[in-house]
C-alpha cells in the first residue's frame, strides 16, 4: 500500500514538473494602443522564444492571415520571454482575428540556434477604432493596489462588457519589484475578462514609479512614441493622459536622489500646452483628462508640507487645463471619493477623485456626460449629468 502511494506521489510530482516546464504562453495576450489602423499585442512565453502574430479579417480563411513580427536594427526580437508585436496597415472600424505563433529557443549561438517546441494559440478577435464614432462608454478605476478580485467586482458592477474603453488611473500595483507583479496585480485578471480582445490604458500612478523594475514600466504598456503620457482620440472623444510622477519632492530621502520628476512634469506641461491648441483637441466634442493626482489639494494636505511633487503637478498642469475647456478630470491617489465642482478650489472643470474601492462609468452622448460612481457593494456614490 505504501509503495503504491509513493508511486502515485512520485508520478504526480513528475507530471507537475513537466507541466511547469511545458512551453506555452505564460501571460496574455493583451492589447495596447489600438488605433484606427493598428494594434499592439503583448504577451509572455514561459521560456525564451521567437514569436510572430498572424492577423486576418474577422471570419476569413486562415490562408488569408498576414504575419507580423518585431525587429530592430535588422534583428528579429528573439531569445526572450517578453514579446510585443505592433500590427499596422489595418482598416478603421473593422474586426480582425489574430493568433500567436511562438517557437521555443533552447540555445542561441553565434552561428546556430537550437529550437524546441512550437505553439499556436486560438484565434482572438478585436476591432480597430472608428474615427467617426460619436460618444463613448468609458470605465475608469484606480488604486487597486494588487487586488484583482476587487477589480473584477468593480468591472462587473459597471457592466464592463458594454464599455467601449477601459482606463486604469494609476496605482494598480503597490510597487514594481518583480516581473510578475503587473500580471498578478491586474493584467492577468484583465486578460481573463477582456484584454485579449479589448484594450485597457494604464495611466501611471506614483506607486508604479517605485521598485527595482519601475524603469521598465513603459515596456509593459508600449506606445509608438515611447512616452508614458499622451492622448488618444476616440471618434469625437479626446482623452488626455497625464503622468503626475511622485507626490514628494525629488530631493526627498525616499528617492535616494534617483528621481527627476520636476523636469518631467515641465516636459509634459510643454507638450500639453501644444496639444490643447491642435485641431484634433479643439474639434473634439468631449474632452476627458485622466491624471493620478487630482488638481485639488485640501488645506490640511498643503499644511503638511510633504506633497511638493503633487503641488508641482498642480502648478504646472492646472493653468493650462483651466484654459482648455476640459469637460471632466478623473483622478485617484487620495483613496477617498470626492467630487469637486468647477469654480471651486481654483479649478474651472469638474474633478472626480473616484476613490480606493470605487469606479466610475461615463456615458458620453448628445453633448452630455452621464457619470455614475459606485463602490464594491454596488452603492451609488454619485450619479449626475454634466
Amino acid at each position: 500500500m505504501k509503495k503504491t502511494f509513493l508511486s502515485i506521489l512520485l508520478s504526480a510530482l513528475c507530471l507537475s514538473v513537466m507541466a511547469q516546464d511545458k512551453f506555452d504562453i505564460a501571460h496574455g495576450p493583451y492589447l495596447q494602443e489600438v488605433t484606427s489602423d493598428g494594434a499592439t499585442i503583448v504577451f509572455l512565453t514561459s521560456t525564451n522564444a521567437v514569436s510572430r502574430v498572424e492577423v486576418k479579417p474577422h471570419g476569413a480563411a486562415d490562408a488569408q492571415a498576414v504575419s507580423h513580427h518585431t525587429s530592430r536594427d535588422g534583428l528579429k526580437a528573439a531569445n526572450t520571454t517578453f514579446h510585443s508585436v505592433r500590427v499596422e496597415n489595418l482598416a478603421p472600424d473593422s474586426r480582425y482575428d489574430y493568433r500567436i505563433l511562438s517557437k521555443e529557443i533552447l540555445d542561441l549561438q553565434p552561428y546556430s540556434a537550437k529550437f524546441g517546441d512550437s505553439i499556436a494559440t486560438r484565434w482572438y478577435t478585436f476591432s480597430t477604432a472608428n474615427p467617426k464614432k460619436k460618444g463613448a462608454s468609458i470605465f475608469i478605476t484606480s488604486d487597486m493596489h494588487n487586488d484583482p478580485a476587487k477589480l473584477e467586482t468593480l468591472l462587473n458592477r459597471l457592466d464592463y462588457k458594454t464599455c467601449d474603453a477601459i482606463f486604469y488611473a494609476g496605482d494598480m500595483m503597490s510597487h514594481f519589484s518583480r516581473p510578475d507583479i503587473p500580471f498578478s496585480a491586474f493584467i492577468d485578471k484583465s486578460v481573463e475578462l477582456f484584454a485579449s480582445e479589448k484594450p485597457f490604458e494604464l495611466v501611471r500612478g506614483n506607486h508604479e514609479t517605485r521598485g527595482t523594475l519601475a524603469r521598465s514600466f513603459s515596456g509593459y504598456f508600449p506606445k509608438r512614441d515611447g512616452k508614458i503620457y499622451g492622448s488618444c482620440l476616440m471618434g469625437d472623444v479626446m482623452i488626455v493622459m497625464l503622468d503626475s510622477g511622485e507626490d514628494k519632492k525629488d530631493s526627498h530621502w525616499a528617492y535616494s536622489g534617483l528621481t527627476d520628476y520636476d523636469a518631467y512634469r515641465s516636459e509634459q506641461a510643454r507638450w500639453l500646452e501644444q496639444l490643447v491648441k491642435t485641431k484634433e483637441y479643439r474639434k473634439a466634442r468631449y474632452r476627458i483628462v485622466i491624471c493620478h493626482f487630482p488638481m485639488v489639494m485640501t488645506q490640511d494636505q498643503k499644511d503638511e508640507g510633504e506633497w511638493l511633487g503633487w503641488q508641482d503637478a498642480i502648478d504646472k498642469f492646472l493653468p493650462i487645463l483651466n484654459q482648455a475647456d476640459v469637460d471632466l478630470m478623473v483622478s485617484g491617489h487620495t483613496h477617498r471619493y470626492m467630487y469637486h465642482e468647477p469654480g471651486t478650489d481654483g479649478i474651472r472643470f469638474p474633478n472626480l477623485e473616484q476613490g480606493y474601492n470605487n469606479a466610475a462609468r461615463l456615458e458620453l452622448h448628445d453633448g452630455k456626460i452621464d457619470m455614475k460612481v459606485i463602490d464594491t457593494q454596488g452603492k451609488i456614490l454619485k450619479q449626475t449629468t454634466l
